[in-house]
């Protein structure tokens, strides 16, 4: 199939995320038709060669077409490509959750609960904190601190704890009570009737990605940290940008 096919055919199909698809639509915009990726770089289907810069959103670390995940794959797709965790286990699953596991310092994480991808893992994550508190007895605690200009998904939940207006401005009243801001100087400054109903604190370490590669200000996660150990909130990690040695050491 040409690439102007492939193109006509994407235009006449395809709905692209934070996309105006009027624009994509558009005479005149052929958008890029990526064929194969190697390393960091990208081919499209003209042979064009493209750095691959934000590593496919953050996700390929290890770049295109590795040769031991590509094997990884193909030795587990001989097997079986899928298995429910409900009512069943597998070696693949457990040995990657020891894995994990061994990456912190011991007594620490000692579970790990697997999910589809970054909207999905925040979701879960503030589900479990709910139900916590919930079986703790307080069920009062319902309610979510999240920072300004934050990205934590575009689902329904995970949106109601983004900061940032041009992509959430619209679902505030979905999802998660949220209450949002700005640093931890608001935080320590909220009163004692909403510290009280809070069941988890949100937050992107280091750096908030969306918004632009904020980096917080040096002591800012250990602030964090005295601030939920004292008013016993949940302190919730969304590492879907800054984890696995993104910003240096595991």
């Amino acid at each position: 199939m040409s690439t102007d096919e492939l193109r006509a055919l994407d235009k006449a199909h395809l709905w692209h995320p934070f996309t105006q698809m009027r624009n994509w639509c558009a005479p005149g915009h052929d958008p890029l038709v990526i064929a194969r990726g190697e390393g960091a770089w990208l081919w499209d289907t003209e042979g064009n060669r493209y750095l691959d810069g934000n590593s496919s959103i953050w996700t390929n670390i290890h770049g295109h077409h590795h040769p031991v995940i590509d094997a990884a794959i193909r030795e587990q797709l001989e097997k079986m490509a899928h298995c429910s965790a409900l009512g069943f286990t597998n070696e693949p699953a457990i040995r990657l959750a020891k894995a994990l596991v061994d990456c912190f310092p011991p007594d620490t994480l000692t579970r790990v609960f697997y999910t589809d991808d970054g909207s999905t893992a925040m979701e879960c994550a503030c589900k479990m904190a709910l139900q916590y508190w919930q079986l703790r007895g307080e069920p009062e605690r319902h309610r979510f601190v999240a920072f300004d200009h934050a990205y934590h998904g575009d689902t329904a939940g995970a949106a109601s704890l983004g900061g940032i207006g041009a992509f959430h401005e619209r679902f505030r009243r979905t999802g998660f009570d949220v209450i949002h801001v700005a640093d931890s100087e608001a935080l320590r400054n909220l009163p004692g009737d909403l510290r009280n109903s809070i069941a988890g604190v949100a937050i992107e370490p280091l750096i908030q990605g969306a918004a632009g590669m904020r980096l917080w200000p040096e002591g800012m996660l250990r602030e964090l940290r005295d601030w939920c150990d004292e008013t016993g909130a949940l302190l919730i990690f969304d590492e879907i940008l800054t984890g696995f040695g993104r910003t240096g050491t595991m």
